[in-house]
């Protein structure tokens, strides 16, 4: 069972007299949200409040990008993981918030959740952290989730933790995926405070981890798990220009290939290379059927490896490789009995690489096998969803622009928030497009400031008393 808590290394009052003062912190935060001041308050007086915010946004912003947060399964040689990145926000946000959360991830929460996510991952040391914003009466409870981790940083071509402020971007690895989504959505949530509205309502906000580097979103499936859940969900994950109201699902599969070592100078062996190509092909026949029924639905093998060292025949290959796939994939499966998911695509890729064993002798006798290391779920919802056309018409009145609403054909972690918790779920951030993992990832501080802008106006009209 996944227990609440606020470990002791995580900000716990460990004297009465500091239990006393949070009581009293907490009840003078409940008493500013509840002041009779609604009927001298405007939209613009909360937008007013972003503006006096901004510095300290950018500035929050900024910091998060110094520390280094990179997944500890990115491949990096000195990961930071999330833990001091997760303590620093929680340092900004405990004296806002009603309450404060701790979350350890349980390591089977994949199982748990009914979903493939990838096996062996340690969760300790790495908490997920949430805060809830209480502000009583009879008002919807909205969730907010931006994650904390980010891709490795090694391999970028500028300082990836300078936080550098230039030409009008922020500079570093996160600055676009996501801190730019945690950044945001902190500064809804003070300016909406510093504004004194009269709210109803409750807001929670996730900050989640292992969302990057090959996990399957396992801090948020914790949140989920603990009962953190709302009427509704933004996810300030993503990049600009759309707004999200659906994903494709994505599958992980690793395929290996068995050879027989040998010498090559004596050319006596079996070479789990040219096997592989053999499977390649099949799953080339694969990858074409599958586009021929959803065009926006790829196959991508992304690594292909074999072999130790040039004398030696390849004794094993590996293909590591994804599988998109729509909603109507899920859908079809669920009315199999085998639940909203790809159990079908699998049965139907595995099937595929049995084939390729009917065009070789060897494979015949040494079938390749596979082996499922992820399967993303996806989600559909409507694009007139009353969530996205709200949000669209705030960002309209925020920066004079229209924004879309659509599908998008990458996974998205919302998915689970609108499967698992059925709640009305989008995407909608400020990242920079063709940013996030990028060499030299920047994001726009304007951007930042109006989708912040937007959001706050949002969750004033969601939660205000009228």
């Amino acid at each position: 069972m996944l227990v609440r808590v606020r470990a002791a290394s995580f900000l716990l009052p460990s004297t009465r007299e500091e239990i006393a003062a949070t009581i009293v912190k907490i009840g003078r935060l409940t008493s500013l949200c509840y002041e009779e001041n609604n009927a001298n308050m405007s939209e613009t007086d909360v937008l007013g409040a972003v503006e006096n915010n901004s510095e300290q946004i950018v500035s929050l912003l900024q910091e998060l990008v110094q520390i280094n947060t990179v997944n500890p399964y990115a491949g990096d040689a000195d990961p930071g993981g999330e833990a001091a990145g997760q303590e620093y926000l929680a340092e900004k946000l405990e004296p806002l918030a009603t309450d404060l959360h701790w979350l350890e991830v349980p390591q089977d929460i994949y199982t748990r959740s009914g979903v493939i996510g990838p096996a062996q991952r340690d969760f300790s040391g790495r908490p997920v952290l949430v805060t809830e914003f209480d502000f009583g009466g009879d008002g919807p409870t909205v969730v907010l989730n931006a994650h904390m981790d980010t891709v490795g940083a090694d391999n970028m071509e500028i300082e990836p933790f300078s936080g550098e402020i230039r030409d009008g971007k922020l500079w570093g690895r996160g600055a676009s995926d996501d801190k730019e989504g945690l950044s945001t959505i902190y500064g809804a949530i003070k300016s909406l405070l510093d504004s004194r509205a009269q709210l109803a309502g409750k807001i929670i906000f996730h900050s989640t981890i292992d969302e990057e580097a090959n996990g399957s979103g396992a801090g948020a499936l914790a949140c989920l798990d603990a009962g953190y859940v709302g009427d509704s969900a933004i996810i300030v994950d993503g990049s600009t220009g759309s707004i999200a109201v659906g994903c494709n699902g994505c599958l992980t599969a690793d395929v290996f290939v068995q050879g027989q070592e040998g010498h090559a100078a004596r050319g006596k062996g079996i070479s789990a290379l040219e096997k592989a190509l053999v499977v390649k092909t099949q799953i080339d026949e694969f990858a074409a059927n599958l586009a021929a029924r959803y065009p926006d639905c790829r196959v991508n093998i992304g690594i292909f490896e074999a072999g130790t060292i040039p004398a030696v025949i390849p004794g094993q290959a590996r293909m590591s490789l994804s599988i998109v796939y729509p909603a109507a994939e899920a859908a079809s499966s669920r009315e199999s009995g085998t639940g909203w998911n790809g159990t079908l695509l699998r049965r139907e890729f595995e099937e595929s690489i049995a084939a390729a064993c009917h065009r070789d002798d060897w494979l015949a006798e040494h079938p390749p096998t596979v082996q499922w290391v992820k399967d993303l779920i996806p989600f559909d919802q409507p694009l007139s969803l009353p969530l996205a056309e709200d949000l669209s018409r705030a960002y309209a009145e925020v920066t004079g622009n229209k924004i879309g609403v659509e599908q998008v054909t990458a996974w998205t972690e919302s998915a689970y928030y609108q499967v698992l918790a059925d709640m009305a779920t989008v995407n909608f951030a400020p990242g920079q497009p063709g940013q996030p993992h990028g060499p030299r990832e920047y994001v726009d501080i304007e951007t930042v400031l109006d989708y912040t802008k937007t959001l706050t106006l949002y969750l004033y009209r969601a939660l205000s008393v009228s």
